[in-house]
């Protein structure tokens, strides 16, 4: 089951999109929490036993800023790329003071943290929950996509979004790494449902045909 939290019109806060993904009654993990809103957590309680995980796609602040919230109520390890561990805590690339005009740095402890690379795979609970990381550097240094064969979906950040890709125009931003990057998701299962860090859900069928940047017009 993958609960969908959209947060784009919250005139509180700009944040990314969130998703809780377990089935109802089981644990669950997260990906992605850019807002402070209590939506999240409490849907965890009312249909998940814990929350045992927290995947992050990249560290830009409306992606992270809901980090140590969901941290004051679960137990669980936060998982990104090695090449985003510095932006965590640095506001300047992190982007805190664009977004709400507060230089926020999360300076998590090593025993929460746990840095992915590449094809690296990630189990809970035995392979309840399994997720394969896909590194997709160009939106940041470190950004990646998370494939998750059971539902079929492929959690894609700022990587790909419906109908377009991440800007380059940020700090870590590199316009020459978005061809190999996407070069990556051509691979894969078009069948794959897209779940973006922005804006509607779609698919990689649908994203081949008619992005630009995927077939071929960009």
């Amino acid at each position: 089951m993958i609960k969908t939290f959209r947060f784009e019109n919250d005139t509180k806060e700009f944040s990314a999109n969130t998703y809780v993904v377990g089935e109802k009654n089981g644990p669950c993990v997260v990906i992605d929490i850019g807002s402070t809103s209590d939506r999240v957590i409490n849907y965890i309680k009312e249909n998940h036993t814990t929350c045992i995980g927290i995947l992050l796609t990249h560290g830009h602040y409306d992606h992270i800023r809901g980090v140590r919230k969901l941290l004051e109520h679960y137990n669980c390890t936060v998982f990104l790329d090695e090449k985003e561990d510095e932006m965590m805590d640095n506001p300047r690339l992190n982007g805190s003071t664009l977004i709400d005009g507060n230089e926020n740095a999360l300076n998590l402890g090593t025993n929460v943290k746990y840095l992915v690379d590449d094809e690296d795979e990630i189990s809970f609970y035995g392979g309840l929950l399994f997720f394969k990381v896909i590194e997709t550097p160009f939106h940041t240094d470190g950004s990646v996509c998370y494939l998750y064969e059971k539902e079929n979906a492929l959690f894609t950040g700022d990587t790909l979004f419906k109908g377009s890709i991440g800007r380059t125009d940020l700090p870590g931003g590199k316009t020459k790494l978005i061809r190999p990057s996407l070069d990556k998701l051509k691979k894969l299962d078009p069948k794959l449902i897209v779940y973006p860090g922005h804006g509607d859900t779609t698919s990689l069928e649908k994203e081949l045909k008619e992005n630009i940047y995927l077939n071929g017009g960009y």
